[in-house]
């Protein structure tokens, strides 16, 4: 009997101990960093986001936390040339495969748990994709389409954004690659792209001949602008030389009018001195004006007066 109390004993507390665990598993829940959660009493969810962490709750079902991942998440489409392709403006069937990357909007999280789940947000991105993606194509032509692959996927990324606006997302990025058609029109493509380069090559080569031309234009401007301006340069040392040899000549000149100004004054003062040396050597007595000749030639002896009356 003892024994048997012993082990009843034993099984109660087993089955505490087994209660106790189930209560404390029940009522907590970790959610991780990348994550986001919402709980939900008997059905009805919360107003409140809850964050990383550990949260309790009331356990055995009664509150359940649903969590939501924050982290971006990716959705890859194809679109074949055939049924599914999107027309071009000038009705050619392309295809092409599309990556979609979303995350739920945080700001959402209360939304998304009560009003939606995984299916019904991928099911709208799908739609909403495929949509977006005919209609960006149907802005071109299928040659603009080779040429403006860069632009095509913001403005498909952008379609999407507004078509999905209700559902709580947030597009983060779109990639579109892998572009298909027909063998037919690749190889017209290959051809019109080659006519294109040739074209632009053809643009480029004129370009280099008119930047060449101009080049020697003003190659041979500049050098008769130099020969104009050596040939002035030329002309006006040749007026400076001229200048310098008039005012060289004027000099001389000058000099030579003062020398033969000198040389007149020496005369008359030569003149002066050998007229005052002969006064001074005057006795008084005068020369005859005239000296008085025979018939012969022969000169008048006349006799010096004898002082005598």
């Amino acid at each position: 009997m003892a024994n048997m109390a012993k082990n009843r004993r034993l099984v109660g507390s087993l089955l505490v101990l087994v209660v106790v665990l189930i209560f404390s598993v029940t009522s907590v829940t970790i959610i991780e960093p990348t994550e986001r959660g919402v709980a939900v009493t008997l059905g009805t969810p919360g107003s409140e986001v809850l964050g990383p962490g550990m949260h309790f709750h009331a356990p055995m079902g009664i509150t359940r936390i649903k969590k939501v991942s924050v982290a971006p998440i990716n959705k890859r489409m194809t679109f074949s040339v055939g049924t599914d392709g999107a027309i071009t403006r000038d009705m050619q069937t392309v295809g092409a495969m599309v990556e979609v990357f979303w995350k739920y909007d945080e700001n959402r999280i209360v939304e998304a748990v009560s009003q939606y789940n995984k299916n019904i947000i991928e099911d709208a991105i799908i739609k909403s994709t495929i949509a977006s993606v005919k209609e960006a194509v149907g802005n071109y032509t299928i040659y603009e389409l080779v040429e403006n692959q860069k632009i095509i996927s913001p403005a498909i990324q952008e379609l999407i954004v507004s078509k999905a606006v209700n559902y709580p997302i947030v597009v983060t990025q779109l990639a579109v690659t892998n572009w298909d058609w027909s063998d037919n029109f690749d190889k017209q493509i290959q051809e019109t792209m080659l006519r294109t380069q040739q074209v632009r090559q053809a643009e480029q080569d004129l370009k280099l001949t008119q930047t060449n031309a101009q080049k020697q234009v003003a190659e041979a401007e500049a050098s008769k602008n130099a020969a104009i301006l050596k040939a002035e340069a030329e002309l006006e040392t040749a007026k400076r030389n001229a200048e310098a040899k008039k005012v060289e000549a004027d000099s001389i000149a000058y000099y030579n009018s003062k020398v033969s100004q000198n040389m007149t004054v020496q005369r008359e003062q030569w003149q002066h001195d050998e007229q005052m040396a002969y006064y001074n050597k005057w006795n008084g007595i005068l020369v005859p004006q005239y000296v008085p000749l025979t018939a012969a030639g022969g000169i008048v002896n006349i006799p010096a007066p004898s002082g005598k009356n």
